[in-house]
């Protein structure tokens, strides 16, 4: 009976043990401050007054470009150095045109105490301060650094600075494209452009065999609040998930989910180079779009003397991007800015982006120097006021990918514009999926049309044996005075299209 019991006792003992052993590891698991509290801190927030954001001190504000990036993060003072982590974070000095305060969180260490800024964490170059350098009380963004390119050495992957904007890069390429948390009111008339602007970051720290990075984030605006979640998966080709809970306090004219920013000032497509020795300058040089009956839609960027917009209905699109097609130097000739090596962008939508239209807007450029592309999806209906709403979707930062889009693409767009005023004469350059089954005795069909109105002739089909390609040329006539003309065309075969379809806006 004695020996019953005392196994009885053991094995009580050793059940509580066990019990106590999955709650501690449970505890350790579950982080005490999860995505859950910074949704509802994001609805709190949405139904009192927005409240003034902090402001950088006026010493750092006067500095110009040159003298803020001769500020500089002290590498030796990376977050998580130490511990040997995958992933560093090097944070940006507030100043210049970055004049908010972004408070930083590390998870699940100190979920409500800051990261200290200290005056002693940068190397402030040839700049010249008071002998007591204001203080800043944060920081205006980070980087995360991981060893994206070799073993050991840890390289740029990504970055959050400025408003609400980031952005991301997959192995051997440079930063190009940017994205943003939220685009509204972008382009409308008699109103000023409201860019949200993310105020805190929790930052969770990675462990030694981290191959991904997660993160949120609390958004705030005069207009909405909200909640989000990022995971970023570096690699050949890097993948940020984005996840959202937004809470408007007013329904905005113009909401834009998964907003991309980019350069393009001249192309192939472009007659005029403005002087400059480079074939090309363009961060992007085309949006591909994917409808949700499947078809693909590309729209090479062009520069043009006013500001252009153009509206691409949908109900539920599968997927929208920018793209940098052209990886060819000789395009390019640029040995610093190295154009083609800056990555393409690719959305998928999955939650909450409903019907609407894919929104572009091209700016007039005289230079190189700021984004003058944007495009973001525009839903029909906006969200109700004091509602959450959700919005997902993934983001792929990447070279090349033979998926988007799985049939023939446009390789190239050619305008010869010297004939006629009314007139214009183009050169279509296809490739791609199976389009390499046809031959010169043999060659696919062709679409091409103007719902506008323009008159298309002299269309013609060659085969490019040196860039193993399909050029179709035509010709595109309009009526004098007559406004941007809408021109489509696409290669087909016997079950369908081959190609995407090219869009083009001929302006005036």
């Amino acid at each position: 009976m004695k020996f019953a019991s005392g196994i009885r006792i053991h094995l009580l003992f050793g059940l509580i043990t066990g019990i106590l052993l999955l709650v501690v590891i449970q505890a350790r698991r579950e982080p005490q401050f999860t995505f859950m509290d910074v949704v509802r801190m994001a609805e709190e927030k949405s139904a009192h007054k927005p409240e003034p954001l902090v402001n950088v001190a006026p010493e750092f504000l006067r500095l110009n470009y040159d003298q803020y990036r001769d500020i500089r993060w002290k590498n030796d003072r990376s977050l998580w150095r130490a511990e040997g982590a995958p992933f560093q974070i090097r944070f940006f000095h507030p100043g210049y045109i970055f004049n908010r305060l972004v408070e930083m969180f590390v998870l699940p260490d100190s979920p409500d105490q800051p990261i200290r800024y200290s005056p002693e964490f940068f190397d402030y170059g040839k700049n010249v301060f008071p002998e007591k350098l204001p203080k800043t009380g944060g920081y205006a963004g980070f980087r995360v650094h991981y060893p994206l390119n070799q073993p050991g050495v840890l390289d740029e992957l990504c970055v959050f600075l400025g408003a609400s904007y980031f952005r991301a890069v997959p192995k051997d390429l440079k930063y190009g494209v940017s994205a943003r948390g939220l685009a509204l009111d972008t382009y409308i008339p008699g109103k000023v452009e409201e860019f949200p602007v993310f105020t805190k970051f929790w930052l969770e720290k990675p462990d030694s065999f981290a191959k991904e990075f997660h993160l949120m984030a609390l958004l705030e605006s005069e207009s909405v609040t909200g909640a989000y979640r990022f995971r970023v998966i570096p690699g050949v080709e890097t993948r940020t998930d984005v996840e959202a809970v937004l809470f408007f306090r007013q329904t905005p004219k113009m909401i834009g989910y998964a907003p991309l920013s980019s350069m393009f000032w001249f192309g192939e497509n472009t007659s005029n180079t403005f002087g400059d020795f480079r074939p090309e300058v363009h961060d992007s040089d085309g949006v591909l779009l994917q409808k949700e009956n499947g078809e693909w839609v590309w729209r090479p960027l062009t520069w043009g003397r006013q500001i252009q917009t153009n509206l691409f209905p949908d109900t539920n699109p599968k997927g929208f991007g920018l793209l940098q097609r052209d990886r060819d130097f000789s395009h390019y000739q640029d040995l610093e800015a190295l154009y083609h090596l800056r990555p393409s962008v690719w959305v998928r939508p999955l939650e909450g982006f409903n019907a609407g239209s894919l929104f572009l807007m091209q700016l007039p450029t005289k230079n190189e120097y700021a984004d003058n592309v944007t495009v973001f999806w525009k839903p029909d209906t906006a969200p109700a006021p004091n509602q959450p709403h959700r919005i997902r979707y993934e983001i792929r930062w990447y070279r090349d990918a033979e998926d988007l889009p799985p049939i023939g693409k446009c390789l190239s767009t050619r305008v010869d514009d010297q004939e006629k005023e009314n007139q214009r004469h183009f050169y279509l350059e296809f490739g791609g999926g199976s389009l390499k089954n046809f031959k010169a005795d043999h060659p696919p069909g062709w679409e091409a049309y103007s719902p506008s109105g323009a008159k298309i002739s002299k269309p013609q089909l060659l085969w490019n044996e040196y860039n193993n390609s399909w050029r179709f040329s035509f010709v595109a006539t309009k009526q004098p005075g007559q406004k941007p003309q809408e021109i489509l065309c696409r290669l087909t075969g016997p079950t369908g299209h081959l190609t995407e379809t090219w869009s083009y806006t001929w302006l005036p």
